[in-house]
Order: C-alpha cells, then sequence, then structure tokens
C-alpha cells in the first residue's frame, strides 16, 4: 500500500508544479489593473480599459 501512496503523492505535486508553471505564463497585461492573460484582448476583461499590451516580463 505504501508504494501507492507515494506515487499518489508525486503525481499530486506534479500536478501542482505543472499548474503552476501555466499560471505564471502570460503573455499579455493591463496597464489599468495589472491583470495578466494569456490571449490578447481589445479591452480589458476585468476593469474594461482598452489598455491590454504584451507582457514584457518574459
Amino acid at each position: 500500500m505504501g508504494i501507492f501512496n507515494r506515487l499518489g503523492r508525486e503525481v499530486e505535486e506534479f500536478k501542482q508544479s505543472a499548474k503552476e508553471a501555466a499560471d505564471e505564463r502570460h503573455d499579455y497585461r493591463c496597464e489599468a489593473c495589472d491583470a495578466r492573460f494569456s490571449t490578447e484582448y481589445e479591452e480589458c476583461p476585468d476593469c474594461g480599459a482598452e489598455a491590454v499590451v504584451p507582457a514584457d516580463d518574459e
């Protein structure tokens, strides 16, 4: 039973690290409210400002 517990923990850790890495990847940001997005928008879905620009934090 110990091998399944260990394997389950390792799988969960991998899922969490993959999710964190995906969350960190944002190509665009809103200059008004600093929201981050993976896709480009003409206006920010969070605050409505037309200030979505490419993120320069790479």
